[in-house]
């Protein structure tokens, strides 16, 4: 109980860690992520309503889309301060929610809804290193290890441009011989990216050259 008095007035880089902890302190963790909703929902609000607006939707889907956000912090309470171009913490997890929110956005407007589609017919587009990991396997002590194999590209992947990074995830994830990717996923990319198939074809090479001559540099012989 006392742990969860705490919590109340704990800084917001103690809340995302104690959501970090879910599986070993699952009340902490649920006090912690209820109390960052409230600290920071009407700034996730805020940005939906905008990003809405622009797009001519409801504050119904605002609604719906800050949910989303939320929902995708819970699963990935990865916020660093470090990367951050803000000067205070709370501006940076602004910042950061508001990146969210935008890709909530995205996935609204591409396929009718922001909530987690089931796995066996999710073909969704691979935003960041986090999508690509839980995509990748639904095994937690591989996702973990996955992730820290990948902690490298951070860097990166935080240089490229918004579609550099989402095609290269995208194809990196779909596939696994060859360069052919689903249809469906193809599709998508030239839709939401406003891209032909030659451009998403540039966007793809331009990406992996990036990051070979990055991890040639960095970690090569």
């Amino acid at each position: 109980m006392e742990v969860i008095e705490e919590i109340k007035t704990a800084s917001s880089l103690d809340l995302l860690e104690y959501i970090g902890w879910k599986d070993e302190y699952p009340k902490e963790a649920e006090a912690a992520f209820g109390v960052f909703c409230l600290r920071y929902d009407q700034a996730a609000f805020k940005s939906a309503e905008i990003y809405c607006y622009k797009r001519n939707l409801s504050e119904t889907v605002a609604l719906d889309i800050v949910n989303c956000a939320f929902a995708r912090v819970w699963k990935y309470p990865t916020y660093n301060h470090e990367k951050s171009k803000s000067k205070t913490i709370d501006n940076g997890i602004k910042r950061w929610l508001s990146r969210i929110v935008f890709t909530q956005l995205a996935n609204y407007t591409n396929k009718g809804t922001c909530h987690e589609p089931n796995k066996e017919t999710d073909l969704s587009l691979i935003y960041t290193l986090d999508d690509f990991v839980e995509k990748s396997t639904d095994d937690d002590i591989t996702r973990k290890e996955l992730k820290e194999q990948l902690s490298v590209l951070n860097d990166i992947l935080d240089r490229l441009g918004e579609k550099h990074r989402i095609i290269y995830l995208t194809y990196k994830l779909y596939t696994h011989e060859g360069n052919n990717i689903p249809r469906p996923v193809s599709k998508k990319l030239q839709e939401e990216l406003s891209l032909t198939t030659g451009s998403i074809r540039k966007y793809k090479e331009q990406a992996n050259m990036q990051v070979d001559n990055f991890l040639n540099q960095n970690y090569g012989n």
